[in-house]
């Protein structure tokens, strides 16, 4: 007689609701998680970052349906933990059960982003308690910052290919008209908050640059000051005061900024329009828009030697050559790790889009399905599951 496998109970702490990237990751993985039969979940809801974070002003754009599914998730009342999978920063928390923890970073680790009472690393990876990252380049820097490289597990995020697929004919020309962008136009686009790791301030300067020897090159940006407070405008304010030659008033005007909040659905309306993703990056812990805008049927031109390479393979991307740089910035000692993009080859690699020398379309879409195929929800859910 087959024995019937009971159900573990896991106590998923983290995020929802909201778009930050901890909570995207999270939302996404519940629904993939809600699916294994052997497992019974539960959510607590741990203090966001940031008092002003809510999810009426910065939703996380799912459907109704799976809003519900994510939502319904309580509390455990007098049920026993098995495991628990924590998504949420400052890292740290209750280690009486065995846990995993996501954690990324971008730069490097520093004592700032563990809850004070927890930063005793062994906590993280005693016993069965392990370390969750999505990428290798987020792996590398936690094992220089001194967690044990054997218990640290690289799991990729995903793409839901049913949220983020290729605009047809009709859908693209009408949302570029609803832009205000003509057919000839050539349009570049990057989401993501202002800071100085997501090399906004270089991307701003390499369009500048072509802008200057092509008139129908447009750049669209899509910030987070809702989440952070951070707008793209304090980058082009500076950008254009150290470059008053390059930012005159046809080139401003030709920068477009997107500062509201959108929906998924809306999110990739907004891939689309686009003729290239630019993510000129110095230090990311994935770079989800990368992805996403691969599947929406966008090429990318992204820093080589970061966290992408693990995902973007010259079928649909180009690859912008990079210095690696560090800089012994943080208060306790740790260092902030980074790769400066060539200012050279990110001009070449936009200019390719200019001159029609961009990846074969065929190619394109072989590569797009494979990626789409492999970068999935489920595949980081059955990673997932494997440890828990």
């Amino acid at each position: 007689m087959n024995q019937i496998k009971s159900k573990k109970n896991l106590l998923i702490e983290g995020w929802r609701g909201v778009n930050h990237s901890f909570a995207l990751v999270n939302q996404c993985q519940i629904l993939e998680l809600l699916k294994f039969n052997d497992l019974r979940l539960f959510h607590r809801d741990l203090p966001f970052a940031m008092a002003h974070w809510n999810s009426k002003t910065l939703d996380a754009g799912f459907s109704e349906s799976d809003r519900q599914l994510i939502n319904a998730l309580s509390e455990p009342s007098n049920q026993s933990i098995d495991c628990v999978y924590r998504a949420a920063s400052p890292f740290g928390g209750d280690f009486s059960h065995k846990t995993l923890t996501f954690m990324v970073t971008e730069l490097g680790m520093s004592s700032g982003c563990f809850i004070p009472q927890y930063q005793q690393l062994s906590a993280f990876t005693n016993g069965e308690n392990r370390i969750v990252t999505p990428t290798n380049w987020s792996k590398a820097r936690l094992v220089e910052y001194g967690f044990e490289e054997a218990k640290i597990h690289v799991i990729p995020h995903g793409v839901n290919a049913q949220t983020f697929y290729p605009l047809t004919t009709e859908e693209r020309t009408l949302n570029r008209s609803n832009l205000g962008l003509t057919p000839s136009d050539v349009v570049f686009l990057n989401l993501g908050v202002a800071t100085w790791n997501k090399g906004i301030d270089i991307l701003l300067i390499a369009f500048a640059t072509l802008r200057a020897r092509y008139s129908n090159l447009r750049l669209i940006l899509k910030d987070q000051r809702g989440l952070y407070g951070i707008s793209v405008d304090q980058v082009m304010a500076d950008v254009s005061r150290r470059y008053p030659a390059l930012f005159v008033s046809d080139t401003l005007a030709a920068i477009q900024v997107v500062s509201v909040n959108l929906s998924q659905a809306q999110l990739r309306l907004l891939y689309g329009v686009a003729d290239s993703y630019v993510s000129s990056y110095r230090a990311e812990g994935f770079n989800l828009p990368v992805l996403e805008a691969i599947a929406s049927g966008t090429p990318v031109v992204v820093t080589e030697g970061g966290a992408t390479d693990d995902f973007c393979t010259p079928e649909v991307s180009y690859r912008v050559a990079s210095s690696p740089g560090c800089r012994n910035d943080n208060k306790d000692g740790s260092v902030a790790r980074f790769c400066e993009p060539n200012f050279d080859a990110l001009i070449a690699a936009m200019e390719r889009f200019v001159n029609g020398s961009t990846i074969n379309p065929e190619t394109f879409a072989r590569g797009r399905e494979d990626l789409v195929n492999k970068m999935t929800w489920r595949r980081a859910a059955q990673s997932l599951h494997a440890l828990i």
